[in-house]
């Protein structure tokens, strides 16, 4: 727990920042039980002080201060209480705020190596993150508005190439061509536009069914632990069919998770 501490203390420095900006009591609040739960020896006391800060940062959050910096520490408080599903919905709420948030993808990538081994967890980013590295840091808007821009600027080279008999400027519209292509791309393949159907397995763990139903086999040994993220793929009311990272589907109680697509004053814990 100390190491996870010595890691989590960064967080500070942003929370500070958060307090500024909320220009609150309630923040500084959050601020020192966050700091009494770091040097604090005893484990429950260290956890009492935990809790009290991310329920004060979960407030704070509820009362309209959504930074990334407040979901950043908000996750580091709920992640130093041990509520590791809490942690990785509020760093997946940051990283909707922004998308290239530091804190919150280094933090993301500490709390899912928590989850057990056999467990599905989302895999590191690949080749698409690595290659279209600004789609993280670009909205799709923008995206979409360059990408109609390098599509008219390509076909009017082309145009111009073929009327005045000119290969220089059909040869220049393959750079804004290929812009384009890349744009078309990240807007297609990017992750961000199924963001409404992502969710996270916030309860302290829930049994995973083959059917929706109480009474249909468990599609694992034992429970999935919070912390778990999916996709949703159907609703049957107090049903979920979701999808796991490693592409299984399975059903759980919607009382047992949390879209990312929300407020953090939705994320309860629970036991499924």
């Amino acid at each position: 727990m100390r190491a996870s501490a010595l890691l989590l203390a960064l967080g500070l420095f942003a929370t500070a920042v958060a307090a500024e900006e909320v220009g609150s009591r309630m923040a500084q609040q959050a601020i020192d039980a966050y700091t009494q739960g770091l040097d604090a020896e005893d484990r429950e006391l260290r956890l009492e002080a935990f809790r009290r800060a991310e329920r004060l940062f979960a407030k704070l959050e509820t009362d309209g201060a959504r930074s990334a910096d407040l979901y950043a520490n908000l996750g580091n408080a709920a992640l130093q209480a041990e509520r590791l599903g809490p942690a990785v919905l509020a760093y997946r709420r940051a990283l909707r705020v922004d998308p290239g948030n530091a804190r919150a993808l280094q933090n993301l990538e500490h709390a899912r190596a928590q989850l057990p081994e056999w467990v599905p967890r989302p895999e590191p980013a690949g080749l698409f993150d690595s290659f279209f590295f600004w789609h993280r840091s670009v909205p799709r808007g923008q995206r979409s508005l360059a990408g109609a821009a390098c599509f008219a600027l390509a076909a009017l080279l082309v145009a111009a190439g073929i009327r005045w008999r000119q290969s220089s400027l059909r040869n220049a519209a393959v750079l804004p061509g290929l812009a384009w292509i890349a744009l078309l791309a990240s807007l297609a393949l990017d992750p961000a536009a199924r963001a409404m159907d992502e969710a996270v397995l916030t309860a302290d763990e829930a049994v995973a069914r083959a059917a929706d139903s109480a009474l249909a086999p468990s599609a694992f040994p034992q429970p999935l632990p919070g912390g778990v993220e999916l996709r949703i793929l159907e609703e049957r009311t107090p049903w979920l069919r979701v999808r796991l990272a490693n592409g299984r589907d399975v059903w759980l109680k919607d009382s047992n998770v949390t879209r990312v697509a929300g407020s953090a004053g939705g994320a309860r814990p629970r036991k499924g």
